[in-house]
C-alpha cells in the first residue's frame, strides 16, 4: 500500500465536515440483560463517509501494521475495548503491559478525528433502571436511532447501518424499518426518518476495523460513565473516552457535552 498524498489526506478531512453520505458502523459493549451481567450496556456509533472511503481504510489498516510491529498482534487479530481491559485472547498471549494496551487503545481512538465524520454512543446504566421488564438492549437501540435521524435531518444525507453479527439481524431490521417510518420526535411530535437506509448491513467484527472501533467506543464510553475497577482502569479509566476528542458529536445530548447519551 502506497502512502497517500497530502493532498488527498487534506481532502478526507474537509469531506469529514460535509460528507455526501454516511456508514454508522454499530457495536455495543456490555451484556444487554438485566440479570447478572455487566452493570451498563453501550452501543458505540463511529460514522465512515463513503468519501475518500478506501483511503479511511488504508489508514486504519497503516496503524494496525504499526501496532503489529511493535507489539506483536497480527492485522487478523480483533481489537476490542473489553478485550484489551481484562487482558484476554492474543493480547495475553503476547504478554503485554497496561501502558501498551493502554497505547494501542488510544492509537485507535486518535485515528477517529481523521478517518471518521463523528462518533457517539449510547450507555444504559441497567442497575438505575426502576422497570425490571424494559430491555436494555431495545432501548440502546432506539436512542442510537434517534440520534441517526437527527444527524440525518441535519446534514440532509442518507446514513447506511453497519453493525456487528448477531443472532437479532432480523428484529434489528424490523426494527430500523418501523422506525423510519413511525418514530417520535422531542416534544411527542411523530415523525418520520427518510434518510436512514432501510436495510441495516450485518458484518462480523473480525472482519471489520470501523465496526471493531465502534466496539472500542462502546466500551471506552461505558468507561466514562461508569469507571472500571482494578487493573481494567489503568488500561482503560474515564479517560480514554476522551482520547476521541473533537470527533466526538456533543450535540447527541442536552445534558453531557462529551457525545454520550446516557440512560435512564
Amino acid at each position: 500500500m502506497s502512502p497517500h498524498t497530502m493532498e488527498e489526506i487534506v481532502a478526507l478531512v474537509e469531506s469529514n465536515k460535509q460528507p455526501r453520505s454516511e456508514f454508522a458502523y454499530i457495536d455495543d459493549s456490555g451484556d444487554p440483560g438485566m440479570v447478572n451481567g455487566s452493570t451498563t450496556f453501550g452501543l458505540g456509533c463511529t460514522l465512515i463517509p463513503l468519501d475518500h472511503w478506501t483511503i479511511r481504510l488504508d489508514l486504519m489498516v497503516q496503524m494496525r501494521r504499526q501496532i503489529r510491529d511493535i507489539y506483536g498482534i497480527r492485522l487478523r487479530d480483533e481489537v476490542k475495548g473489553e478485550w484489551l481491559a481484562n487482558v484476554k485472547k492474543h493480547f495475553r498471549d503476547q504478554r503485554l503491559g497496561d501502558g501498551q494496551l493502554r497505547d494501542i487503545y488510544q492509537r485507535h481512538l486518535g485515528m477517529l478525528a481523521l478517518v471518521s465524520s463523528g462518533t457517539f454512543a449510547v450507555v444504559v446504566r441497567k442497575d438505575k433502571i426502576v422497570n425490571r421488564e424494559i430491555n436494555p438492549e431495545e432501548k440502546a437501540w432506539e436512542y442510537l436511532l434517534q440520534r441517526l435521524r437527527m444527524r440525518s435531518d441535519s446534514t440532509g444525507v442518507p446514513i447506511v447501518l453497519v453493525h456487528d453479527q448477531t443472532s437479532r439481524h432480523k428484529e434489528l431490521r424490523q426494527h430500523v424499518r418501523r422506525f423510519r417510518r413511525l418514530s417520535w420526535a422531542p416534544g411527542g411530535n411523530v415523525v418520520e426518518a427518510p434518510l436512514i437506509v432501510e436495510d441495516p448491513v450485518s458484518r462480523d467484527s473480525q472482519h471489520s476495523y470501523f465496526v471493531q472501533l465502534a466496539d472500542l467506543c462502546a466500551y471506552a464510553a461505558s468507561r466514562k460513565v461508569l469507571p472500571a475497577r482494578g487493573r481494567g482502569f489503568g488500561i482503560c479509566s474515564d479517560k480514554m473516552w476522551d482520547t476521541a476528542g473533537a470527533a466526538r458529536l456533543t450535540e447527541v445530548s442536552n445534558t453531557r457535552n462529551d457525545g454520550i447519551v446516557v440512560w435512564p
